[in-house]
């Protein structure tokens, strides 16, 4: 059993443990989930950090990097959804880190992609957890894409944003998101409507 076993937790344990992972193991930057269970020898830690915002929103609030992988494993999805969307007909536009969302589609649908990898919350029961930063969004649509540890897709969740109002979406093998598996349909109807409001 790990030493985070037991801990009340509230925003400033959460943020001592992080820190404290980020002393013993000498670096500068927000920890990743791995390194964390190999710090703590459990999971309380990360899944707390999963279900009060996720690793992104901890690295900011802490003002501290993100490791580049996970920001790299982002940036792959958000290009894969791009290819997917593009492959279906639509005309893709991947936006600059400057906008609060991903992709535009056909010049109107504002698209935001999130990608997760499991969390074990018991013994090989596992849920996925993507940060939507905000209840209220500033995308249409959300393309969450749960993958395994090896980056299979497990799972695309197409939900439009009204649907969504969360900061933290939660999903396990069954799940109520289920109906928005493979929504492609919803790019067809909201390019419709935002198109033809012009």
């Amino acid at each position: 059993m790990g030493y985070t076993h037991g801990i009340r937790w509230t925003d400033e344990k959460i943020e001592y443990e992080i820190r404290n992972v980020m002393k013993i193991l000498n670096i500068d930057r927000m920890p990743s989930c791995a390194e964390i269970k190999v710090i703590t020898g459990d999971d309380a830690l990360t899944n707390k950090i999963a279900k009060t915002g996720g690793f992104y929103q901890w690295a900011d609030r802490l003002q501290i990097e993100v490791k580049k992988s996970e920001t790299q494993l982002g940036v792959r999805y958000e290009l894969k959804a791009k290819d997917m969307l593009e492959s279906l007909g639509y005309a893709v536009e991947k936006m600059s880190t400057r906008h609060p969302y991903d992709l535009l589609v056909n010049g109107a649908v504002k698209v935001d992609v999130k990608v997760a990898k499991p969390y074990e919350y018991e013994k090989a029961k596992f849920f996925h957890s993507f940060n939507l930063e905000n209840m209220y969004h500033s995308c249409d649509i959300f393309m969450a894409f749960a993958v395994s540890h090896s980056e299979a897709i497990e799972k695309i969740l197409i939900i439009p944003s009204k649907d969504l109002k969360v900061k933290q979406l939660s999903i396990g093998s069954n799940s109520r998101y289920d109906k928005y598996m493979n929504r492609w349909d919803y790019f067809e109807k909201y390019s419709k409507f935002m198109n033809g409001l012009n």
